[in-house]
């Protein structure tokens, strides 16, 4: 090491002692931690190790792409393992010349003399080296924590968390970005407050400035659980203070009053109102209330533009819509910017993606505000896509319930056209039900859950929105599940509306599909509420059975019953017919599901697959009737699609619809049952 350098060094040393706490452009020395008391003897051969080890890290984790480094050096008892990390904005040659510090005489070597195990933290980079291999175990909760609270500056009068409180709320929204849409596992925002906060000095402070960072090999649900253990513990820790940095080697944050980070931010933050006088007790209700009144009052406003630019653009295919812009803090907006959609699902990564459906794909993302999402990236050559979204459009504003997955907004840009919804972090039911390894995952107390919640969905549709709908695709694959296995209604693009007390029409078009859709619309094109009803009553059969309504062959186990049922309906319909209904519960559900709930669940299925819509119950009588006890229920008559192997049909010859094997058998059942198109066009205006 020549002498420039060693003066360099101690020159940024001195700066660092001179003016702790505070952030400059130098590197400034957070803390140090000897984490155990095992030690080793100077000029040893662990001593270079670490020596070795360190300028190792150094060099490589400044030649990285994302500043991060692991190794280890020597062996046997001498063996020393370590790891380099420098902040996201820092660039290699200042990542070098941060970590070289430690090597600097009155660090680590000399602070934690002959200490096998130690942790260096810069507010610019951090390392560990320890004679425990403690990269096997990135999670350990033993792994030392060091924190910094900022007493330069504190907050006055902060009982109720005034400060702190969107300081977490900021490390939460970029805990996310930083998971989720960055390779380096970074992220640095600003939360600005319109009140302000007051300091001792009665300065007012109206920016947080804060960062997040994980080691890049963390995965982003690895790097949110460590965000989130540092998060939880910043009330408790730094109520008061104007600035803090936490640090578990894995994981960091930082925040202050005062920009510190040399990149720009990725989350620009509005922070709630202060607590009425009544007491921060009141604060949730506040918010709460300005959230949705802004809610409404920003959709009203911006609703006839939406759907003006949506119907340009289906008319002319030219037309432009104005975008939001990626900074824009209106949570109420309809409009997206295209930039900001791409970096919330980093370039619609592969890893992000979360399947492929008729209009497109769908990938997960993070919006600049915290909030995760799911964007539906409609086929660039598909005009179906344009009539899906102009019927998403039209039903953004006007439908609004706990049953219903939420629409944020829409971007039009040249050929791209995308959707934004809320995140659901269990998908689909589909997803659940139909794959063996998951399904036992989904309790009886679950689906009931989501049978119940799922008609609470279609009621609101047919009888208390603003307009009158039927959704004309109700399947598994469009209820998706919240974190408490909640059931939402999605996928509003072959929905139909109804003016007025009209709820039935004609339609040539006839779209869904296979195996939902009721006879009379299959068949003649008759659309009505019932329609719903039918599909809603395949979907529970699907959920009590844990059997597609496509599956090829329903084998019966019982001698007495039929060889085999070539349909979902046949099968279910036999053992209604033989009283022997509860041998169709999935076998996943191990017979702990209550009998009576069982038996109900599959009474008003076959109520809602009745052959006459009028037959059917409303969604409203499905409502009572699981409320209800089955014993009440009318009985009901058999399904229209219903076909049995053995039966003998007009000509004479019995259909060997389950003898088949593997896609012969798929496809012979499959031809049995009625099918069409489910990529079809939907109509919006009934005939």
């Amino acid at each position: 090491m020549n002498a420039m350098v060693v003066s360099f060094l101690l020159l940024a040393l001195l700066s660092a002692h001179l003016h702790p706490g505070r952030s400059q452009q130098g590197f400034h020395l957070m803390n140090f931690l000897c984490n155990n008391g095992s030690s080793y003897a100077l000029n040893s051969t662990y001593h270079s190790n670490v020596v070795a080890l360190l300028g190792s890290l150094s060099a490589d984790a400044s030649n990285s792409t994302v500043g991060f480094a692991t190794g280890a050096a020597g062996r046997g008892p001498d063996q020393v393992w370590g790891l380099a990390l420098c902040r996201g904005d820092v660039n290699g040659t200042s990542c070098a010349s941060c970590l070289a510090l430690a090597l600097a005489p009155g660090v680590a070597l000399d602070n934690c003399r002959g200490v096998r195990d130690v942790s260096v933290y810069y507010d610019r980079c951090l390392l560990r080296y320890s004679s425990e291999d403690f990269l096997a175990s990135p999670d350990d909760p033993g792994t030392p924590m060091q924190y910094s609270p900022n007493r330069d500056v504190n907050i006055t009068g902060d009982p109720a968390g005034r400060f702190v409180g969107p300081a977490a709320d900021l490390v939460g929204a970029l805990s996310g970005w930083a998971a989720r849409n960055s390779t380096a596992r970074y992220a640095a925002g600003v939360m600005s407050s319109a009140q302000g906060f007051t300091t001792t000095d009665f300065a007012v402070v109206r920016n947080i400035y804060g960062l997040v960072q994980c080691t890049p090999d963390h995965s982003p649900e690895a790097c949110l659980g460590c965000l989130g253990r540092l998060r939880d513990q910043m009330p408790a820790l730094f109520n008061g203070t104007s600035g803090a940095q936490v640090n578990l080697v894995w994981c960091n944050l930082r925040y202050e009053v005062f920009p510190f980070y040399d990149s720009s931010p990725v989350a620009r933050l509005v922070a709630p109102p202060a607590p009425p006088a009544g007491g921060a007790s009141s604060r949730n209700d506040v918010k709460r209330t300005r959230g949705a009144g802004h809610a409404a009052s920003a959709a009203a406003i911006i609703l006839g533009v939406v759907l003006v630019s949506a119907l340009t653009v289906f008319l002319r295919r030219k037309a432009q819509v104005n975008q939001l812009d990626e900074d824009d803090e209106d949570s109420g907006s309809l409009l997206f910017d295209l930039t900001t959609l791409r970096r919330a699902t980093a370039n619609f990564a592969e890893e992000n993606k979360l399947g492929h459906g008729g209009f497109g794909a769908v990938y997960k993302g993070f919006l600049p505000d915290g909030r995760q999402i799911a964007v539906k990236r409609l086929d660039k050559a598909s005009s179906q896509g344009l009539e899906q979204l102009k019927n998403e459009l039209l039903l953004a504003a006007k439908l609004r319930h706990i049953n219903l997955a939420k629409l944020y907004g829409v971007c039009l840009k040249g050929q791209e056209k995308l959707l934004v919804y809320e995140y659901l972090p269990n998908r689909s039911l589909d997803t659940f039900l139909f794959a063996s390894e998951k399904r036992p995952l989904l309790g009886w107390e679950a689906r009931y859950l989501i049978i119940y919640g799922t008609a609470r969905g279609l009621l609101y549709l047919h009888e208390d929105s603003q307009v009158k709908v039927v959704h004309r695709d109700l399947k598994a694959s469009n209820i998706l599940l919240d974190a408490d296995m909640n059931p939402k209604i999605s996928d509003f693009g072959l929905a139909r509306l109804f003016n007025g007390d009209k709820t039935t029409t004609l339609t040539s078009r006839v779209v869904g599909t296979l195996g939902y859709m009721a006879p009379e619309y299959a068949v003649m094109g008759y659309l009505s509420v019932k329609l719903d009803v039918y599909s809603f009553g395949v979907l529970v059969l699907e959920i009590v059975t844990g059997r597609r309504n496509t599956d090829a062959c329903f084998e019966s186990s019982d001698s007495e019953v039929d060889e085999g049922s070539s349909t979902m309906l046949s099968y279910v319909w036999d053992h209604w017919s033989k009283g022997t209904a509860l041998k169709t519960m999935d076998q996943a559900l191990d017979g702990q599901a209550p009998e009576n709930e069982v038996l109900k669940c599959v009474h008003l299925s076959l109520l809602c697959v009745q052959e006459n819509p009028a037959d059917r119950p409303t969604m409203l009588d499905v409502l009572v009737m699981l409320h209800g006890q089955s014993s009440s229920f009318a009985t009901p008559s058999k399904p229209a699609f219903t076909f049995v192997h053995g039966e003998t049909s007009s000509s004479g010859e019995r259909p060997n619809v389950c003898g088949g094997s593997g896609s012969q058998g798929a496809a012979a059942a499959a031809a049995a049952v009625f099918s069409v198109n489910e990529m079809s066009v939907s109509e919006f205006q009934p005939r």
